[in-house]
């Protein structure tokens, strides 16, 4: 047997650097057969060609080495350059052509220490390690690399690595190996390229053998990992090992088909999973869970990196502010609010606050930052109704869940703004939540803080509640609670001078800017888009088609009220459809958009005269008719109480607890609606004037304490009362 082609374990065991025992059991798994040694049967004898490129490295630089010292022991036999030279000649034969240049000598030694398979990835680093070692990232100073302004060499480090898209820690790891490199005197110069490209080869791990298995060319081998792909990548979501076993019966089928004239390699578990291992996780996702986990999980929305301009991507989202607060008649709660982020700048653009969310308060917040901010290139928004209603996005006409045509357009497509809806169960992706939790900061800064959850509510908002009921009945001092005007006004500050202008970041966003100057460095060639006054207030103004009533009015109807106006331009339209644009600011009058021949036509209607309502602004007249329909439903919801007891008093001759219901049955209770049906109502019994109350009702039948309540025209006296004494 030829031994030059063969080592005994312990020496290829040496060359590797792992144990002998170790180096069987790698073997075993990877299939490779030993064959025994001549000399003595109970040892093996392992290929040349089955060791690591670093163990076949470390064998040629053993075989060099006891080459040289036999050198060195003919030089000092002999005694002068004849017997020097005769030496080198027997080392290295004399070449029969010139010698190259060292630039191509370097170059070709660079190329043939490279495998083919790795020259991509070497030239690659090798090109990135050049770059930064040798200045000419210098080119790129005061230039934005990847959305990322270079100022220092880690900012170019930084920006590259993303581009790479690599860990920041792999990339630190080439360039410490090159300025190793470079900087060991024992290197030569020119071999110092020829070490770093032999550094860059990518290295066998051990006991990891499927990055150089499924990399065989060979027809034996080149069909196996797509068909282990193919059994791991579907929806039945099979294990790793029951794909690698379905592979196993598959080669079984052909080798038995081909004889044992065609021998299939096997590959192990391990080869398997580290295989199916570099498969990317969107399209693992897809294949394994389906184009909904594909959304949830890997959609293109779904990014780490900050946009390249400012004001193109802005994300909207609602938050309660976890502080305790007041209103005017000591009513404590915590209050909504609504905003916009710009994602590139992380500034924050505007925003709105209300006692609920609702579409207005979006529509508020949106009008608020299309003012002090730009139009954006997208609106990433919430799943709530109130931002992807019909306001904000359009409707659809549908017939059996079959779209048909757009029946209005919102308004990001008014604007043209492409908008982007979150994705359900997954608030990672909206870089919005990260800053709500920034705005923790701010809500720590006032005694009220109630905390994220009831786990962390401070004991001492117990002991603030207390004293301001015992405030509201004057036996103690006002607690240190907050108005509601003081958190909105304080929180305005904060984002103003704390955030935009002062909060600083070293991440991939910021990049050591506050939020304002990242927003005008960010800020695109062409311009941010504005608008104006007049604009701002047609693009976000309600619509609504009506049809035109009788004398050219239109009806709008609010929380049940019906509020009309008229226009002398709509007399010659009545019955025709019209498009009613309703102001967010005043319902004291609307702009109607009504057809003409060969288009349209608009026109101001104003509220009719005989319908004061005290006040032009639509917040205070929503409020008014808010009131009213309250009022309503207190007294439908009495009627209904009263009806329950009549019905129970019917009853009674059925019921064997006889006494009680004689008891009850002498209480008499007045019908509510003989108030309200006959001119002269009956006197209420017992001096009680409000015998439709709840509070009556409930303590004539033993529900309630005695004790005067108030009624319900009289709790709606006092909300008008406390609204005017508030505006």
């Amino acid at each position: 047997m030829d031994r030059l082609e063969h080592l005994r374990v312990a020496a290829a065991a040496q060359f590797e650097g792992v144990n002998p025992r170790a180096l069987l059991r790698r073997y075993g798994r990877k299939g490779i057969i030993l064959v025994n040694d001549p000399e003595d049967a109970r040892k093996k004898l392992v290929p040349v060609s089955a060791l690591s490129p670093g163990a076949r490295e470390a064998r040629q630089k053993a075989e060099i080495s006891v080459a040289l010292q036999g050198a060195g022991q003919d030089l000092q036999k002999g005694s002068g350059m004849e017997e020097h030279s005769q030496a080198i000649e027997r080392l290295q034969p004399a070449l029969q052509f010139a010698p190259p240049s060292p630039s191509d000598a370097a170059r070709d030694a660079v190329v043939a220490a490279i495998p083919h398979r790795h020259r991509g990835y070497v030239d690659r680093w090798m090109a990135e390690t050049s770059e930064s070692v040798n200045g000419t990232w210098k080119l790129a100073l005061g230039k934005i690399l990847n959305g990322r302004l270079i100022s220092t060499h880690r900012d170019y480090v930084r920006a590259r690595a993303a581009l790479l898209d690599v860990a920041l820690s792999t990339y630190d790891g080439k360039l410490k190996i090159a300025r190793q490199i470079l900087a060991d005197p024992a290197i030569s110069k020119a071999n110092k390229w020829t070490a770093i490209a032999e550094s860059l080869v990518p290295k066998p791990r051990p006991g990891r053998s499927g990055h150089t298995y499924f990399a065989d060319p060979s027809e034996e081998v080149a069909w196996q990992f797509p068909a282990l792909r193919g059994f791991y990548l579907n929806q039945a979501q099979l294990s790793i090992k029951a794909a690698h076993r379905m592979l196993l019966d598959l080669i079984e089928k052909k080798q038995h088909a081909w004889g044992l004239g065609h021998l299939y390699p096997r590959p192990t578990l391990a080869q398997s999973r580290t295989a199916l291992a570099k498969i990317p996780l969107p399209e693992r996702t897809l294949g394994r869970e389906g184009e909904e986990a594909y959304r949830n999980k890997c959609s293109p929305w779904i990014k780490r990196r900050p946009p390249e301009h400012s004001g193109d991507f802005c994300v909207t989202d609602q938050k309660v502010f976890d502080i305790l607060c007041r209103d005017s008649a000591w009513r404590l709660g915590r209050i909504w609010m609504v905003n916009f982020l710009d994602v590139a700048s992380w500034r924050r653009l505007g925003g709105a606050y209300g006692p609920a969310v609702s579409g207005d308060m979006v529509m508020e917040a949106a009008a608020h930052m299309l003012s002090r901010g730009c139009v954006p290139g997208h609106a990433h928004m919430d799943l709530g109704r109130e931002f992807i209603g019909a306001r904000f996005n359009g409707g659809i006409f549908r017939i059996s869940g079959e779209s048909l045509y757009a029946e209005a357009v919102g308004l990001w497509r008014r604007l043209g703004v492409e908008p982007v809806k979150a994705i359900g169960g997954n608030p990672q992706t909206k870089i919005i939540e990260r800053w709500h939790g920034c705005i923790r900061e701010f809500e720590q800064m006032f005694v009220t803080y109630t905390g994220r959850n009831p786990q962390e509510r401070p004991p001492r908002l117990a002991l603030l509640e207390k004293q301001a009921k015992e405030f509201k009945e004057g036996k103690a001092p006002p607690p240190p609670i907050p108005t509601i005007e003081q958190v909105i006004a304080a929180f305005e500050w904060w984002c103003a001078e704390q955030w935009n202008a002062g909060h600083r970041s070293k991440g991939r966003y910021l990049q050591g800017m506050t939020p304002d100057e990242a927003w005008s460095i960010k800020r695109p060639a062409a311009g941010f888009r504005t608008l104006t006054e007049s604009e701002l207030e047609y693009y976000t103004a309600d619509r609504r088609f009506l049809k035109v009533g009788r004398g050219g009015q239109v009806s709008l109807s609010l929380y049940g009220q019906s509020i009309e106006y008229v226009a002398p331009e709509l007399f010659l339209h009545q019955g025709e459809e019209a498009e009613v644009l309703v102001s967010r600011r005043t319902l004291g009058q609307v702009t109607v958009i009504y057809p003409v021949v060969g288009g349209t036509e608009s026109c101001v209607a104003r509220l009719k005269e005989e319908l004061p309502w005290g006040s032009e602004s639509r917040a205070e007249v929503k409020l008014r008719l808010r009131c009213i329909n309250s009022v309503k439903g207190i007294l439908k919801r009495s009627i209904r109480t009263v009806d329950a007891a009549e019905g129970v008093l019917a009853e009674a001759p059925f019921l064997p607890t006889r006494a009680l219901l004689d008891t009850l049955a002498a209480q008499q209770i007045v019908n509510p609606r003989q108030l309200f049906g006959t001119s002269a109502p009956a006197p209420p019994p017992l001096g009680h004037p409000e015998t439709s109350s709840t509070e009556f009702v409930g303590e004539r039948l033993g529900l309630r304490k005695a004790g005067r309540q108030l009624t319900s025209e009289e709790v709606a006296e006092k909300a008008w009362e406390a609204m005017e004494e508030s505006s």
